[in-house]
């Protein structure tokens, strides 16, 4: 080999990289809802389903602000979640607020 050349396991499926199959994706951020989880698939706090956090992962916390919504346990977020789209079924069904 080369000194040059890139071996050949970081240049395979190069073209498909950037595509993935949009029905599994669909399907990963509809588990994410309902469970409570993040929706892009990254953790932001050290918090689990029924503990919430104390601290924010990754970046430094100064940059960013420490909202309830990213310290919150995922039962809290899954139970805001599934109670906002009830309440959007019903309401477009006609049951409240009418």
């Amino acid at each position: 080999m080369n000194k040059n050349t890139v071996k050949s396991g970081l240049t395979r499926k190069r073209r498909t990289r950037g595509r993935h199959n949009w029905l599994w994706m669909a399907f990963a951020v509809l588990v994410r809802f309902a469970s409570g989880r993040p929706l892009d698939g990254r953790r932001h706090s050290n918090c689990t389903f029924w503990a919430a956090g104390n601290r924010r992962l990754g970046r430094p916390a100064y940059l960013f602000t420490w909202r309830w919504w990213a310290l919150a346990a995922g039962w809290q977020r899954a139970g805001l979640r599934l109670t906002a789209v009830a309440v959007v079924v019903l309401a477009v069904a006609g049951v409240v607020g009418s």
